[in-house]
C-alpha cells in the first residue's frame, strides 16, 4: 500500500467515525433544540426567616419574575412549613406578588422560593426623535412623593440640561450623564429625587428616582424598575434602575452602573414602579437573604445536566460540571485547533502571509477580552511603542535580545500604568487589559519587532496588516457563541478538524492571491 492510499483510508476512517458518533447525538438535540437561546443561567433563592407576631396573623409579600422578552424563569419550587399558606396574586395589574400567611402565634418560620433564572443581554438604539405618546401612559408623567418631578429644583435642572439640544435623544443623553454623574454612595436607606440633587450622592433607587423625575418634568414618560443583579454569591441588595417610554418601547437606563438603553443578561426584572421588593408585618423579627449559583449550560438545549450526560459517554460535559478546569480555558483549548485549521486555509489556500499559524486565532481571543475596535487599536499602539523605544537604544549599539526585553518591560509598564489609570478614572476601556490579553499582544509586538530585524520594516508592516486581516476572520468565527457549546457537546468535531487539515496538507494548487498577482500572466 502506498502513502496515497493509507491517506486515503485513514481520512475514510476518522470521517465515518465522528460522522457516526455526532449522528447518534443529533436526534435528541434536535428535540431538545430552545431558540430563546440565553446567555446567563442561574438558580436564584429567596431565603426568608421570621417569627410570627404574638397576638395576630403574620404576613410576608416579595415580588415574584415572570418571562418576558429577555428573561425566562422556570422549574419553581416553595418549601415552607405546613403552618404557612402561599398565593400568587396579581398587584396593580402590573407585578406579580407571593404572599405567606400564618395564623400560628410567635413560632418561627423559614421560607424557601426557587426558581431559575435565563437572561440575554439586550441593547437598544435610541432614535433622533420620539413619536407622541397617548393618553394610556398619563401616569408615568406624573409627580410622586418620592418622584417629585414638578418641584421647582427639578424644573430648573430639566430646563437647563433640556436647552441646546436638537433632538430628544440629546436630551436624554444629558439626563442620563448628569444623573451618572452624580458620586455613588452605598445609602440603603431610601433616597428620593429631590434628595439625591440635595445631598448630590445617592445610590441606584436615589439616581433612578432622580433620572425618572427630569424625564417626567421634560414630558417623558419613564418609571422605575426592580431587580436584583445576579452573580456567584449569597447577597441581600436588591437593585432599580429606570425606563423610559419611547416610540411605544420601554428602554433601560442605569444610571448607577452606567448602562445607556441597555441592560445586561444578569439583570433578573422582578417588579416594576416605586415598590419595595420584600413586606411584611410590622414588629416581627425579620431577616433575608438571596441564594445564587450559576448554572452550567448549553444556550441552544432544554436539557438539565443530568440529561446533557445520558446524551453520550464520548462528551466534555463532565469537565465542565467539575469544574476541573475552567469553562473559559476548554473554550480556548476546543477552539485553538479550528482556528488555526482557518489560518492555516489562509495560509496555504488563499495565499495570505502571517506571523506564525496560532498566533492570529490567539490575538483573536484577546480581542474578544478587549473588544474588536479598541483591541485592534491597541495591538497598532504596541506595534508603535515597541518602535519608538527601540530607536533610542538602536542609536547606541545595544544588542537584538537586550534591546527588546527592554522595550518589552518599558510596554508591560505603561500598560500596566494605563490599566490603573482606567480603574482610578472609570475609564472602561482601559481596565480591558486583563494578562491574558496583555501577554498575547506583547508576544505580537516581539514578533513584529523581530521581522523588522530580519525582513526590514516594509515586508514586516505587509506581515502585519495581513496578520491582522487573519486575526478579523478568526474573531468573526470565534465570537459566534453557540460554538464552544457545540464543540463540547460534540468533541468529535476535533477528529473532523484533523481530517480537513490532512486534506489541507495535500493542497498543492494555485493560492488564491497569486491568481490577482500572476493575471496579466493568465490572460
Amino acid at each position: 500500500m502506498n502513502s496515497q492510499t493509507n491517506l486515503k483510508i485513514a481520512l475514510i476512517l476518522i470521517t465515518v467515525i465522528a460522522v457516526v458518533s455526532i449522528g447518534l447525538k443529533i436526534k435528541p438535540i434536535l428535540k431538545n433544540y430552545d431558540n430563546f437561546n440565553p446567555e446567563k443561567v442561574y438558580k436564584v433563592n429567596y431565603n426568608y426567616f421570621f417569627k410570627s407576631k404574638d397576638k395576630s396573623s403574620t404576613v410576608v409579600k416579595t415580588f415574584i419574575p415572570t418571562s418576558n422578552y429577555r428573561q425566562r424563569i422556570s422549574s419553581e419550587k416553595i418549601k415552607n412549613d405546613s403552618t404557612l399558606l402561599f398565593a400568587k396574586k396579581m398587584a396593580d395589574n402590573r407585578n406579580v406578588r407571593g404572599v405567606w400567611g400564618t395564623d400560628s402565634r410567635k413560632t418561627y418560620h423559614t421560607v424557601n422560593y426557587e426558581f431559575i433564572f435565563e437572561g440575554k443581554e439586550i441593547t437598544y438604539t435610541i432614535p433622533q426623535q420620539f413619536n407622541l405618546v397617548s393618553d394610556k401612559y398619563n401616569k408615568y408623567l406624573k409627580p410622586t412623593s418620592n418622584i417629585q418631578s414638578d418641584h421647582i429644583q427639578i424644573s430648573e435642572l430639566a430646563t437647563r440640561l433640556g436647552q441646546n439640544t436638537q433632538n430628544d435623544k440629546e436630551v436624554i443623553k444629558n439626563i442620563f450623564d448628569h444623573v451618572a454623574a452624580i458620586p455613588s454612595a452605598p445609602i440603603i436607606t431610601l433616597t428620593d429625587a429631590l434628595t439625591a440633587i440635595e445631598q448630590n450622592r445617592a445610590s441606584c433607587n436615589g439616581k433612578s428616582r432622580l433620572f425618572v423625575a427630569i424625564c417626567r418634568n421634560l414630558g417623558y414618560p419613564a418609571r422605575i424598575k426592580g431587580g436584583i443583579i445576579v452573580e456567584n454569591a449569597d447577597k441581600r441588595t436588591s437593585h432599580v434602575w429606570a425606563e423610559v417610554l419611547i416610540n411605544q418601547t420601554w428602554i433601560p437606563f442605569d444610571t448607577l452602573n452606567n448602562h445607556y438603553a441597555h441592560l445586561p443578561a444578569n439583570y433578573l426584572e422582578i417588579y416594576e414602579g416605586d415598590e419595595f421588593l420584600i413586606t411584611h408585618t410590622p414588629g416581627i423579627q425579620f431577616d433575608y437573604t438571596y441564594e445564587i449559583n450559576e448554572v452550567n449550560h448549553i444556550s441552544f438545549l432544554k436539557m438539565n445536566s443530568n440529561e446533557i450526560h445520558k446524551l453520550s459517554s464520548i462528551s466534555l460535559w463532565g469537565i465542565v460540571e467539575s469544574g476541573i478546569l475552567p469553562k473559559n480555558a476548554l473554550n480556548l483549548l476546543l477552539l485553538l485547533p479550528l482556528g488555526g485549521l482557518l489560518v492555516a486555509f489562509l495560509r496555504n489556500v488563499v495565499g495570505v502571509k502571517t506571523f506564525g499559524v496560532f498566533l492570529p486565532v490567539l490575538i483573536a481571543f484577546s480581542l474578544l477580552h478587549t473588544g474588536y475596535i479598541s483591541g485592534v487599536l491597541l495591538f497598532i499602539l504596541l506595534i508603535l511603542l515597541v518602535g519608538l523605544i527601540s530607536y533610542p537604544f538602536d542609536r547606541i549599539g545595544l544588542l537584538y535580545t537586550p534591546k527588546l526585553v527592554i522595550s518589552l518591560t518599558v510596554m508591560v509598564g505603561l500598560m500596566i500604568t494605563a490599566t490603573m489609570i482606567g480603574i482610578k478614572y472609570n475609564i472602561t476601556w482601559l481596565t480591558t487589559l486583563t494578562f491574558f490579553p496583555t501577554i498575547i499582544l506583547t508576544i505580537a509586538a516581539e514578533r513584529f519587532s523581530r521581522a523588522t530585524v530580519e525582513d526590514g520594516y516594509k515586508m514586516a508592516i505587509d506581515k502585519l496588516f495581513q496578520t491582522l486581516i487573519a486575526t478579523t476572520i478568526c474573531f468573526g468565527v470565534l465570537s459566534l457563541s453557540w460554538l464552544p457549546s457545540v464543540l463540547i457537546i460534540f468533541p468529535e468535531c476535533i477528529l473532523l478538524i484533523i481530517a480537513s487539515a490532512m486534506l489541507l496538507g495535500r493542497y498543492i494548487g494555485i493560492r488564491w492571491v497569486e491568481f490577482y498577482r500572476f493575471k496579466p500572466l493568465f490572460n
